[in-house]
């Protein structure tokens, strides 16, 4: 069974439990995920979400087929009373352009929360709103339409926290044991709590509570930060318990409280971490079961962690430059508990991948046993929210490439030529227009200017020396023969292959090839030339290759 269905039915199982005990009297499963809005969440960070997701989609694929009859919530939490720890090398607008952070001076509100940091473009009332805007934007670019989010500045506003933060006042003992536990620096009178020091607006650590009139005492001192100290201004004073945070160990917890979590994904970093503690703290001093957890591994792009500070962060937006949604989504599909290396210089590897296995939940191909085929097709089907009457025929994707390198925006053109010519359709024209669109991107960003293909002129092509000798010759004129012939490029590329095994020279092929390659692209490889062959102009073969001329 395909992870996310095991999930669900977990998830059921669990719901209808606490239903019978009285405890979720509306059978509401809620799923739930959640970021910081720090800055380009990048697309590591998108496991969080596309995890949730593939669970939920689960759970309402078992409602509507009336397998279950309890409801089921999508939830994302936007953290955004976190502080602003360090600064990105780069942040996104909203337009998707990356920009230098370098000279904006931004450093002046480390340690304040998101919510209270000005957007650094001006367009959105804080930093948190902008680049939470920036990432459910991404996360909607790729169908996910139906999560409802909610800030965590707000929830503190509304008193949503205020029962766990009165909880954590009132077991002051019990809460100093966990925190001596799990965080050695601190002493055993630490209270997880810090007040926003109305003068700076800064996070600082809390003395003392007064939970009669709802305050908290504090002296805005600075406060470590990622093992960096912040400045404090010296102010000291008291602050009501709304204009504070829980720190994360017990915030996380709250916010299962809050939305009475059934199922929540994180990464392995967290499980390493504060989920040990986590679940202590929901039972010991909340009162409430942790969600069912599901740890997943990072990936690595291009061999690397992806780190802000780096500046090789890539977000949903960067990537469906070059990719479809559903082929971005089918990526999460994959062995989530193993670390896997997304290479983008590599990246039509995973299209050809997605579009085999489309053609397996079509029925086109099989796969090579029953559990693959049966795989396969779950994992299509739960990546995809457009279904087809009949199997789509997609242009592939380094056929794509080489089309929008040669011939730009005159691309689309040549597919509707190549199904004319066809007297059949060959591609989806609709389908390839956007792969044109995806495959140049990819192209332009991540293919070497030198490795990039484009048909050289004639003047370029008389200055290069072949050396051809006489069968070689021979067979580019028969090239150039079939090309005036209703031959298909497939069909060319067979008749050359069947004249290369009779000659019995070995050789030949090889020779052959690397000439057409020179005499098209000036390079000895180049694309495969069946399909390529038929958006040449038959004259601008025969004036290229008849006689061997150039």
């Amino acid at each position: 069974m395909f992870w996310a269905d095991q999930l669900a039915n977990q998830t059921v199982v669990r719901v209808e439990k606490e239903f019978a005990e009285g405890k979720n009297k509306e059978k509401i499963l809620t799923i739930r995920c959640g970021q910081t809005p720090s800055g380009g969440k990048h697309i590591g960070n998108l496991n969080d979400v596309i995890r949730a997701y593939f669970v939920y989609k689960s759970v309402k694929e078992k409602i509507a087929n009336k397998e279950w009859n309890g409801n089921v919530k999508f939830i994302h939490t936007s953290d955004d009373r976190d502080p602003l720890k360090d600064i990105p090398t780069r942040i996104m607008d909203l337009d998707s352009r990356w920009h230098e952070t370098k000279n904006l001076d931004l450093e002046k509100f480390l340690g304040m929360p998101l919510c209270r940091v000005p957007d650094p473009f001006g367009c959105c009332p804080s930093w948190s709103e902008h680049f939470t805007k920036v990432w459910v934007e991404g996360i909607k670019a790729i169908g996910i339409e139906d999560m409802e989010i909610y800030y965590n500045d707000n929830l503190y506003k509304q008193g949503k926290f205020e029962p766990y933060i009165k909880t954590i006042f009132e077991n002051r003992e019990k809460v100093g044991e966990i925190v001596t536990k799990f965080q050695q620096t601190k002493h055993e009178n630490y209270i997880p709590f810090d007040a926003i020091c109305p003068n700076c607006g800064r996070l600082a650590n809390i003395d003392g509570f007064d939970l009669n009139n709802r305050t908290v005492k504090f002296k805005c001192g600075g406060k470590e930060i990622k093992k960096k100290k912040t400045e404090g201004c010296g102010y000291e004073g008291e602050a009501g318990i709304a204009e504070g945070k829980l720190q994360w160990r017990y915030e996380w917890p709250a916010q299962w409280g809050i939305f009475n979590t059934t199922y929540e994904p994180f990464g392995k970093d967290h499980f390493e971490g504060s989920w040990k503690s986590g679940q202590v703290i929901a039972r010991e001093i909340y009162n409430i079961e942790p969600p069912i957890p599901f740890v997943y591994e990072f990936f690595l792009v291009n061999g690397e962690k992806m780190s802000a500070s780096k500046g090789n962060v890539y977000v949903t937006q960067d990537i469906l430059k070059i990719l479809e949604p559903e082929v971005l989504l089918y990526f999460y599909t994959k062995k989530p508990e193993k670390q896997r290396d997304l290479s983008l210089a590599e990246i039509f590897r995973l299209v050809d991948e997605f579009d085999t296995v489309e053609k397996i939940y079509y029925g086109v191909e099989e796969g090579r046993t029953e559990h693959e085929t049966e795989d396969a097709k779950r994992m299509y089907d739960i990546s995809t929210n457009k279904k087809f009457s009949v199997p789509p025929k997609r242009l592939p994707y380094v056929f794509a490439s080489t089309l929008a390198q040669i011939y730009g925006e005159k691309a689309t053109e040549k597919v509707k030529e190549m199904n004319k010519k066809a007297g059949q359709i060959l591609y989806d024209e609709d389908m390839a227009k956007i792969r044109l669109e995806k495959a140049g991107n990819w192209a332009d960003l991540y293919i070497p200017e030198t490795e990039r293909i484009r048909i050289i002129d004639d003047e370029e092509a008389q200055k290069i020396e072949l050396g051809l000798d006489d069968k070689v010759k021979e067979l580019l004129n028969k090239f150039a023969e079939m090309s005036t012939q209703n031959l298909s490029g497939k069909e060319i590329t067979i008749r050359i292959g069947e004249l290369i095994k009779v000659s019995g020279d070995k050789e030949l092929s090889v020779k052959f090839y690397k000439a057409c390659y020179m005499m098209l692209f000036g390079k000895e490889k180049g694309p495969k030339l069946a399909g390529f062959i038929d958006t040449l102009d038959k004259e601008f073969i025969i004036k290229r290759f008849k006689s061997g001329e150039k």
